[in-house]
């Protein structure tokens, strides 16, 4: 390569704007909330099912596509044309739920388009969070939390949650669960044991209903489980008369 074409390169790296371009804000389409790049979503199935879990990696208009979280493991591959939801939540921190079509699924990507919202009534389909963090639980007729028993939380989501206990217990039990959630304020909620399943010796898998929360109760736990999903650190303090 002659010193001239070194010199044309060097002018086109002079004219070629290096400067890292701001995001461009596009205005999403009316009754869609604004899906912007990084923002965590989860793609279900039908049936409530979650398919995948990871981040938009581009939007236009009804369509857009998603990629896997950092270090995240490959994606269930859908048939192109199957009806999907989308579950999140926005800048605002308020959920959506959001009905689409299967462009393009493979093992690092999901391509979705006609985006429309979609009626979503059932509050155990809420955002659910995976963890591994103790916790207590309690009988219900103990409502001075004294005699405390140590499990794991498994997940936790508006609805409901999963721990694994060395105790048996039994569908319809009413519990106190005593949470904390890494240094978010402690919650303590009432559930029923709607499911157990024997994982191993003296190991139980037992999934709980809460008792009906609170709209702000709702919003507050919300907003508390995407940020740990996002990496923010902001403390919720209690509400009056609930669960916080």
């Amino acid at each position: 390569m002659g010193i001239f074409s070194f010199l044309n390169r060097d002018q086109e790296l002079e004219d070629f704007d290096l400067t890292p371009s701001q995001p461009v804000t596009e205005e999403p389409p009316p009754g869609l909330p604004e899906l912007c790049r990084e923002m965590p979503i989860e793609i279900l199935e039908s049936s409530g099912r979650v398919l995948n879990t990871g981040l938009i990696t581009s939007r236009s208009g009804t369509e857009l596509t998603m990629g896997r979280h950092p270090g995240g493991l490959s994606f269930k591959v859908c048939e192109p044309g199957s009806t999907v939801f989308i579950r999140g939540c926005d800048n605002k921190m308020t959920q959506f739920y959001l009905r689409a079509t299967v462009v393009e699924s493979s093992r690092i990507l999901m391509r979705l388009t006609d985006i429309e919202p979609e009626v979503h009534e059932n509050q155990r389909d809420a955002f659910r969070l995976a963890v591994n963090v103790p916790i207590s639980i309690y009988y219900y007729n103990d409502e001075r939390f004294e005699r405390p028993e140590k499990c794991t939380l498994v997940d936790i989501s508006t609805g409901g949650c999963c721990f694994m206990s060395e105790y048996l217990h039994g569908e319809g039990e009413v519990l106190r669960l005593k949470i904390k959630l890494e240094d978010y304020v402690a919650m303590d909620f009432v559930g029923e044991v709607i499911r157990v399943v024997e994982c191993g010796p003296n190991e139980f898998r037992c999934g709980i209903l809460f008792a009906q929360l609170k709209k702000e109760e709702i919003d507050t736990l919300t907003k508390t489980l995407f940020n740990i999903q996002l990496g923010n650190r902001r403390e919720h303090s209690r509400s009056e008369g609930g669960h916080w």
